[in-house]
């Protein structure tokens, strides 16, 4: 049996999670200097847009909604991530265009383990269905595999001497 206090705290989290991909993911689809992962990056934000649906759909078949608190949290950490320093004062580093695919990466391999988990409940869960979440894990393995090739290849063009 499903302990759903528990499940709508881990949907809260991840929907959380989601407030700041959606914000990295339009930061940095304005902002890569390469246009083709500008472009790759824009797809992917209507994408992230549908599975944060998603999961306020789940949550509120717990019987959940969003924590406006750690929704502000998740927005406020996303910000304070771009005072890091990568090499310049003045100006857009290079080097952001690689930390943020990298980060971007690593925030949809902890989406990916997120509809795992609902994806291994959906049988017991009988709001939770079982085919859009293995749609959305097929989306997201693709856009896992889209990241990965944009960040080689932007790692390629920023630790290169030009």
């Amino acid at each position: 049996m499903i302990d759903e206090s528990r499940l709508a705290t881990y949907l809260q989290d991840h929907y959380a999670g989601s407030a700041a991909g959606i914000e990295l993911f339009k930061r940095a689809a304005d902002q890569q200097t390469d246009p083709v992962v500008r472009t790759a990056l824009a797809k992917m934000v209507q994408e992230v847009e549908e599975e944060r649906t998603a999961l306020e759909r789940y949550l509120a078949a717990v019987g959940a909604k969003p924590d406006q608190l750690k929704n502000a949290g998740a927005w406020m950490a996303e910000k304070l991530s771009r005072l890091k320093p990568n090499g310049e004062l003045l100006r857009r580093s290079p080097l952001s265009d690689l930390v943020e695919l990298e980060t971007l990466r690593i925030a949809v391999e902890g989406k990916a383990a997120g509809f795992r988990t609902l994806r291994a409940l959906a049988d017991e869960e009988p709001h939770f269905d079982a085919a859009e979440l293995d749609s959305l894990l097929t989306q997201v393995a693709q856009q896992i595999e889209d990241l990965e090739a944009l960040r080689m290849a932007t790692a390629q063009r920023v630790l290169r001497h030009p």
